[in-house]
């Protein structure tokens, strides 16, 4: 079961994982998963919540030419015109 999720989430990313590798993902992820089980036995009822004071910095948009169209759209996996083509993910 974790072999193919960690296959499917490498395709999604366009990762290509070979067999030894693989095998190591799996040890990887066993473990982790693991340990958030542990976590999830330990007793949290007398702990009080507390909150971080959450901040957003934004910069102002810059339109700038960018020069290097090509060299970017080479890297494409497929393109249409002088754009990324993707598949749709949503109705």
């Amino acid at each position: 079961m974790i072999k193919k999720e960690i296959l499917r989430i490498a395709a999604l990313a366009r990762i290509d994982i070979d067999e030894p590798k693989l095998d190591k993902f799996t040890e990887a992820f066993s473990n982790i998963l693991k340990y958030f089980e542990k976590l999830n036995e330990v007793p949290t009822e007398n702990v009080s919540s507390f909150e971080f004071k959450e901040e957003n910095i934004y910069r102002d948009d810059e339109v700038s030419k960018f020069e290097d169209r090509d060299k970017i759209l080479k890297n494409a996996p497929e393109r249409q015109g002088d754009f990324f083509k993707v598949r749709k993910i949503i109705e």
